[in-house]
């Protein structure tokens, strides 16, 4: 069987497959970690809408104390 027939063995053979399988492993590892890094910045920003919206909250528990004491 010559090169590129059906059933014919690839050239390069285990070492490169292996190179092949370690740089789409690295591949899947960058993507994942970009995936990772975006899930992590909504997170942040979800926690800072949160903690702003908790502020406000404590202000106008607050003010509504500070009216009642006087």
């Amino acid at each position: 069987m010559g090169e590129g027939d059906t059933g014919a063995p690839k050239t390069g053979g285990a070492a490169s497959s292996d190179s092949f399988s370690r740089r789409e492993a690295a591949n899947e590892a960058v993507y994942i970690k970009q995936q990772e890094q975006e899930k992590l910045q909504a997170l942040k920003e979800r926690l800072s809408k949160q903690r702003d919206q908790l502020n406000e909250l404590e202000k106008h528990v607050d003010d509504l104390s500070k009216g009642k004491q006087q």
